[in-house]
C-alpha cells in the first residue's frame, strides 16, 4: 500500500504512445493519484517540467525510452539539471530491455524501470521502492 503523503504527489508521464499514457494514468488514479500531467515526448515533458520548477514541482516522473524529438534518456539529462528535479524519483517505463540501455538510463538519473507490459501492481511496487530509496538517502 501506498503512503498518503506520497498519493498527494504531482506526477508526470512522457509516452508517444497514447494507449500507454493512458494505462499509466489509469493505474495511477487507481492507487489514488489525482495530480497527473502528460506528455508526448521528452521535449514537451522538459518544457512542462520547467514551467513549473519554480512554483509546483512534478515528485514522480514515468518516462518512456523511446521517443521522437527527444528521447527519455535525453530528457532525464536535461532534467536533472534543473534543481529543483534532481533527486526526483524518474521511472523508465518502456518495452527496451537490453543492459546497456538500462545502464545508459541509471547513469542518466533514472531511479527505476518498469518494462512493458505492465499491470498497476507492477507500478505500485515500483512507486513504494523509488520513495523508500528517496527516504533512505540513494538515488
Amino acid at each position: 500500500m501506498i503512503n498518503p503523503n506520497i498519493l498527494s504527489k504531482k506526477v508526470l508521464i512522457l509516452d508517444d504512445m497514447s494507449t500507454i499514457r493512458d494505462a499509466l494514468i489509469a493505474a495511477l488514479k487507481s492507487l489514488g493519484f489525482t495530480k497527473i500531467s502528460q506528455a508526448v515526448d521528452g521535449k514537451q515533458g522538459y518544457e512542462k517540467a520547467n514551467e513549473c520548477a519554480e512554483t509546483e514541482p512534478f515528485e514522480l516522473v514515468f518516462s518512456d525510452i523511446n521517443m521522437p524529438n527527444c528521447n527519455g534518456i535525453e530528457f532525464l539529462r536535461q532534467f536533472r539539471g534543473i534543481a529543483a528535479y534532481k533527486t526526483i524519483p524518474v521511472i523508465m517505463v518502456t518495452s527496451e530491455n537490453e543492459l546497456h540501455t538500462i545502464l545508459e538510463a541509471v547513469e542518466a538519473g533514472a531511479s527505476s524501470y518498469v518494462l512493458k507490459p505492465f499491470n498497476p501492481k507492477t507500478i505500485e511496487a515500483k512507486i513504494v521502492e523509488v520513495f523508500n530509496k528517496k527516504s533512505a538517502g540513494q538515488k
